[in-house]
């Protein structure tokens, strides 16, 4: 079994991405759950609008496919640029990847009688089905790599640990049309490609050390790093660069036909935007830009909203492992540390540090390749008590390292810290595959995450409604209120000239509250309190919504403020429509602790948040009591 540990381990992997792509299965999924929809539609548009359709300018037919299939919830994927035309948002490399699965789902298409128009069944389960045939083959290439360097044990855990583990998962199974996993798949094949180069450089093997990062960076431009790979690759002290430098000039000819191919593959891009804006160079992103100089790096690493450590834990092993990568495989060190920084750095920088609706940091995936080298030499230093001595005079031959002899280290609290690791791998699995099965359907925040949500929900199969208030509020009162006293009822009966009332739904009396898109506020509401130790208020109000609004940040909110001599010391705020449902009344309220600060009144208010949908309100009341 030890010389069989990695192959098992893939095989398992294969058998976990499977499984989980036949329990959510993208492809058969509507609207915006479907697997060509959002950022995916964006990348993948440039087929259907080349073969297809044979439109690349006017995009004449997104509003068929938007009214027939609603991929997304605001065509966002291409902008009209100052030419006329509409350019593509998303680079064109994606699109390359995608076509040998794309004419396969057109043929099929043909033949089972499906719309033949790019979104129908056939493409949607095309692109899915490829994704997860690329994530597979990536898996394989990437346990050879490992092979050769550490240990079987080392790789097998290195694998289970990413799929497992990881939100990698995720992006193989479920959303793996996105670019990451097409580019982790990139980067597995540049490693084995350039291990080959270093052994003898060929045409061929430069060609696709090219291919690899021209494809990258034209899905992914900030991908454009991995070339740091090949060109630290191997690297063991200063006197290699001299000795690098001087092979690189015997082999220019070779170096010449690496980028060259990357240039031409970029140019693809250039082309495009000449053809479609009559401009040779287009920034596509428009408003999103880079914080350079004030990086998001406390939010991507430890915020709950997307820090990368929060939801994929595992990894921590990772980063510690970059010691033992340096110390004893110090060859395999510099082309993955100085890569892994730079990426980690850029995806700090970038403004949209949460990178939309994703699960976990999606944007470091693709440097899952080159982390599972210092996580290896972490299982394999500091877990198993051995490595492999592997020691080259000269980075032009890796042959055989594989074969090198084991060296025993020391074995104090060996048997403790495999049981540590053991028990921290299977938390770091479930966390993972339990969060995977939250993301898709029940209850986990994909893209606004707060602290106090994630710990309600924590475990939990199944969120209520109700535990969606911790999305707005740290505050919510669990237990069984005591000493119940009402300090203020308002069923607006009385008409203020700032308020619009109506008689259209009522709750009680003869009318209520309305706030459409013309009347987005109510007057401030102002309740005279004043702190009392051990007090908890409730704020409460009934609510009827014909028609529920699904863009959170229209959704109307219920705003209460505390406040001393005018000045605001505290204020809570919910979003009213997570709970309600549509055309019934409802109530809803929210519950603050007023045992702290020195305030003199409570104000409520309620805003549309400038949403067009109407919405009606009624029997206001606030409550007092102990908690």
């Amino acid at each position: 079994m030890y010389q069989q540990f990695s192959k098992i381990s893939y095989w398992l992997c294969c058998l976990c991405i499977i499984t989980a792509a036949l329990w959510y299965p993208k492809w058969e999924k509507p609207r915006t759950e479907a697997a060509l929809s959002w950022d995916v539609m964006g990348y993948y548009l440039y087929l259907p609008a080349a073969i297809i359709h044979k439109d690349l300018k006017q995009l004449a037919f997104k509003d068929e496919i938007l009214a027939k299939y609603h991929p997304t919830g605001s065509f966002y994927q291409a902008f009209l640029h100052d030419s006329g035309n509409y350019v593509m948002k998303y680079p064109i490399g994606l699109a390359i990847l995608y076509l040998p699965f794309f004419l396969l789902a057109h043929l099929a298409a043909y033949i089972g009688g499906y719309p033949m128009d790019g979104f129908s069944l056939p493409y949607q389960a095309g692109i899915s089905w490829g994704s997860i045939f690329i994530a597979l083959l990536g898996l394989w290439w990437l346990r050879k790599i490992l092979r050769l360097y550490f240990s079987e044990w080392a790789v097998g855990f290195s694998l289970i640990a990413v799929v497992g583990a990881s939100n990698y998962l995720n992006y193989t199974a479920i959303d793996g049309s996105m670019s990451h996993n097409w580019v982790f798949t990139l980067v597995v094949f540049l490693i084995w490609q350039t291990i080959k180069w270093y052994q003898q450089p060929t045409i061929f093997n430069s060609l696709c050390i090219g291919a690899c990062i021209g494809l990258a960076a034209l899905s992914r431009p900030t991908d454009i790093l991995i070339c740091l790979i090949p060109i630290f690759w191997g690297l063991n002290n200063k006197e290699d660069i001299a000795t690098r430098l001087l092979f690189w000039k015997q082999k220019w000819n070779y170096l010449l036909a690496i980028v060259s191919t990357v240039l031409l593959i970029g140019s693809i891009q250039l082309f495009y935007w000449k053809y479609v804006s009559g401009d040779w160079l287009v920034y596509s992103y428009q408003e999103d830009g880079f914080s350079w100089l004030h990086p998001h790096i406390k939010n991507v690493l430890i915020s709950y909203r997307k820090g990368w450590l929060v939801y994929t834990p595992i990894m921590l092993l990772a980063l510690i492992g970059w010691l033992p990568l340096y110390r004893k495989y110090r060859f395999l060190f510099w082309g993955g540390f100085v890569y892994f920084i730079l990426h980690f750095y850029i995806t700090a920088a970038w403004d949209v540090w949460w990178y939309g609706g994703a699960f976990g940091q999606r944007a470091f995936i693709q440097a899952y390749p080159i982390l599972l080298f210092p996580f290896a030499a972490f299982i394999d230093s500091y877990i198993l008590g051995k490595y492999k001595v592997i020691n080259i005079s000269n980075v032009d031959n890796f042959k055989n390292v594989g074969n090198s002899n084991s060296k025993p280290v020391n074995t104090r609290f060996l048997g403790f810290k495999r049981m540590a690791f053991g028990i921290f791998l299977l938390f770091t699995i479930w966390l993972n595959c339990f969060q995977t099965y939250q993301a898709h359907g029940h209850g986990f925040e994909v893209d606004a995450m707060t602290k106090a949500y994630y710990w309600r929900i924590f475990g939990k199969a199944n969120p209520t409604d109700l535990d969606k208030k911790m999305l707005d509020t740290r505050e919510d009162y669990q237990g069984e209120r005591q000493n119940i006293q009402a300090i203020y009822l308002n069923d607006f009966e009385k008409e203020p000239a700032s308020a619009v009332y109506t008689d259209k739904q009522v709750f009680s009396g003869k009318q209520s509250l309305e706030l459409n898109a013309q009347n987005q506020f109510s007057p401030e509401i102002r309740i005279p309190v004043e702190r009392t130790p051990n007090k908890w208020i409730r704020v409460q109000a009934q609510f009827y919504v014909p028609q529920k609004e699904w863009e959170v940040w229209k959704m109307a909110q219920m705003v209460v403020r505390f406040k001393k001599d005018g000045q605001i010391l505290k204020k809570r705020m919910i979003r009213v429509h997570r709970q309600l449902g549509e055309r019934a009344w409802q109530s809803n309220w929210t519950d603050m602790d007023i045992s702290k600060g020195d305030f003199d009144e409570v104000v409520v208010l309620f805003w549309n948040a400038n949403s067009t949908k109407t919405i009606f309100i009624d029997d206001l009341s606030v409550e007092m009591y102990e908690n």
